[in-house]
């Protein structure tokens, strides 16, 4: 189902202020979700609506929570979310961060009690268009779902890691990527089109191969691989995945093994850099612009139309899909019109869809 994205910002909306959350939350995260389907992140678009419902009710996410800094220096921040929604808290430290950066050169925070953050690269290109450098690591607060190298159990998150930089006259250069070979988002996605995934993610709870997504939701859980895979490169990413922790929890003073399960579901560490600290933000700019010129000069291997640098990809889907519009799987088209029609949702009334929810699995 194609779908116009202000058209779906306001579906989203409504259902967002109909399942509990106040109106200044409601539009926020509308905006949040759907940019993630508008730049190609399903995985953290509006298929995340019905957990964030579901996370309300058990308490893991409260409406209207005040966002917190319990403690800081001029370089640096603790912030508390109250369980607000991880992406509000995460652009709350953005604007931390930066207010210290453009102040001491730098400026850096750790989040506590956090709901999901959604997209990562979403604070670090905030932060970059804003013309700072930016750097963000976050931990998920349990212990799924990526077996460490050479484990065939689950003992950390995926761990998502991002970095930007302005570029001038141009968007900003942004990596986002988890640290197992695929986000468990995406995983959804592929439970949601009714597909196998490829060969190479995933791990059932025996830790033998599979292609089958739901291999992951079952019990036992099964486990996504690192970033590298299963041979070799799989070391990187299980080294990076251990890193993400280091500055996302454990310098929150947290962990997710020695206590009860936390009701938070990450960790953020956020930090902002001043190029004006160095030879000056026009002089980083220009060079960003030089090194992404050459490096995009390099000619293109077969199957390949060009060179693309980190951040291309989700400005390209950008650009397409307001035009064209966002086309979501048709599960989770019925299950946002299920869901709507429950709650009493004006868009809804006079659409048809299936009257089920179920294959938005859980994690």
């Amino acid at each position: 189902m194609r779908v116009n994205y202000k058209d779906l910002e306001k579906y989203s909306e409504e259902i967002l202020l109909k399942g509990g959350f106040d109106a200044e939350e409601s539009a926020f995260m509308a905006k949040e979700l759907v940019m993630a389907n508008l730049v190609g992140y399903d995985s953290h678009g509006v298929i995340r609506i019905p957990q964030y419902l579901d996370q309300m009710k058990m308490g893991k996410i409260v409406p209207g929570a005040k966002i917190e800094i319990v403690k800081e220096t001029p370089t640096t921040a603790i912030v508390d979310g109250h369980l607000k929604f991880g992406q509000m808290v995460g652009y709350a430290m953005a604007d931390i961060v930066m207010k210290k950066a453009k102040q001491y050169g730098m400026g850096c925070a750790v989040s506590l009690n956090a709901a999901h953050a959604g997209r990562v690269g979403s604070y670090t290109e905030y932060i970059a268009k804003q013309g700072f450098i930016a750097f963000c690591t976050v931990s998920l607060c349990y212990d799924k779902p990526l077996a460490p190298w050479g484990a065939k159990e689950s003992k950390m998150g995926t761990n998502p890691i991002s970095w930007a930089v302005p570029r001038k006259g141009s968007f900003p250069v942004f990596m986002d990527g988890s640290m197992t070979v695929v986000a468990e988002g995406k995983v959804r996605t592929y439970v949601q089109k009714g597909l196998k995934c490829p060969e190479g993610w995933i791990m059932d709870g025996e830790g033998h191969d599979t292609t089958d997504p739901m291999a992951l939701y079952r019990d036992p859980p099964g486990t996504i691989y690192p970033v590298g895979g299963k041979n070799s490169g799989g070391v990187k990413g299980s080294a990076l995945a251990v890193m993400a922790n280091m500055f996302s929890l454990a310098l929150a003073n947290d962990d997710y093994w020695s206590h009860d399960k936390q009701l938070a579901e990450n960790g953020i560490f956020l930090m902002a850099i001043d190029p004006d600290a160095f030879f000056g933000r026009e002089a980083y700019e220009a060079q960003v612009l030089n090194h992404s010129d050459y490096i995009k000069s390099a000619k293109p291997a077969d199957g390949f139309d060009k060179v693309m640098m980190p951040g291309e990809y989700e400005h390209e889907n950008y650009e397409r899909l307001t035009r064209e519009g966002i086309d979501l799987p048709p599960d989770t088209w019925n299950g946002l019109i299920a869901i709507a029609k429950e709650l009493g949702c004006e868009w809804s009334k006079d659409l048809e869809a299936a009257e089920t929810t179920a294959s938005f699995v859980r994690y």
